[in-house]
């Protein structure tokens, strides 16, 4: 069996983990691998924005001991190792030698005060995870997703969100309330809120609340391009690019009001090249044509 050397570089855990997408998928549904307790702790992570967070800030938002997540993922990873039979993590200088979430995670230090090492689940394992739809986060429509990101918990000094400037598959749609609904993600749509920075785009100055749960200001994510036209493009229309963050009145006036094509026309000329980038092609027209539409 290989013995994998797993060191502290440049203040980042190094480990060649060589676990395949087709690898964990078998893994997840193996339930002698990922118990119940071990889906649940990855859940925490894998709901955060990059599903990454550091085991205080999981500890701080599920009222538990910041080490008690710590001990399900190594021993979630020491199961990965033996069902695999291929190799072993072996830590060096001073690693502890019973680490091993590494299998699973990866790790760096971040500059929080006091700096804390901020865990990420691996890429892999989180292409794996949405393929077999694990751990079905979705929303069916526009008021619901609002609701479910109105009443979430959210860990404020989460690193900011980057674009990953790539084309996602599209889900099929799903039969919900006697109707076919198109899924949308509640992690996506905070990654949007947060790359905002939870400020209404429309108009950085317009004000809002401070949520109820958090010391952040309360907005709303809307898709640019409405979700309802999923089947005329080729790519997914949830993904972060196409959401923005508006104030409450800014969101009820893009659907109900009148100057919403002002609005639109801000935004678009914002988010065109992004949308381009991601394999989204709308002219300007086109896109207030689908918000006249009665379908809309």
């Amino acid at each position: 069996m290989v013995e994998k050397i797993c060191e502290i570089i440049d203040d980042e855990y190094c480990c060649d983990i060589d676990i395949t997408v087709e690898e964990w998928k078998e893994l997840l549904v193996n339930p002698k691998v990922f118990d119940d307790k071990s889906k649940e702790a990855l859940k925490k992570w894998y709901i955060e924005p990059r599903h990454s967070a550091t085991c205080s800030a999981i500890g701080k938002k599920y009222n538990e001991h910041s080490m008690s997540a710590n001990g399900i993922i190594n021993g979630l990873a020491g199961r990965v190792q033996k069902e695999l039979e291929r190799f072993v993590v072996k830590g060096v200088g001073g690693i502890a030698k019973g680490t091993r979430f590494i299998v699973v995670m990866k790790s760096k230090l971040i500059e929080t005060k006091p700096k804390a090492w901020e865990w990420t689940i691996r890429d892999e394992l989180v292409q794996a995870i949405e393929e077999l739809d694990i751990f079905s986060e979705n929303c069916y429509s526009d008021d619901d997703l609002v609701s479910d990101i109105a009443n979430s918990d959210i860990i404020e000094g989460t690193p900011y969100f980057e674009y990953s400037g790539k084309p996602k598959d599209k889900k099929q749609p799903v039969y919900v309330k006697n109707k076919y609904s198109y899924p949308r993600s509640h992690r996506v749509s905070l990654n949007a809120l947060r790359h905002a920075n939870y400020k209404c785009e429309f108009d950085n100055n317009h004000l809002t609340f401070t949520r109820r749960n958090s010391d952040l200001q309360y907005t709303e994510p809307h898709h640019l391009i409405p979700i309802n036209y999923h089947n005329d493009f080729d790519v997914s229309l949830d993904v972060e690019e196409n959401i923005v963050s508006l104030c409450c009145n800014c969101h009820k006036q893009i659907h109900l009001g009148q100057d919403f094509e002002v609005m639109l026309e801000k935004l678009y000329n914002e988010r065109k090249d992004l949308l381009k980038k991601i394999g989204i092609e709308i002219t300007l027209e086109e896109l207030i044509k689908l918000y006249k539409n009665d379908k809309y």
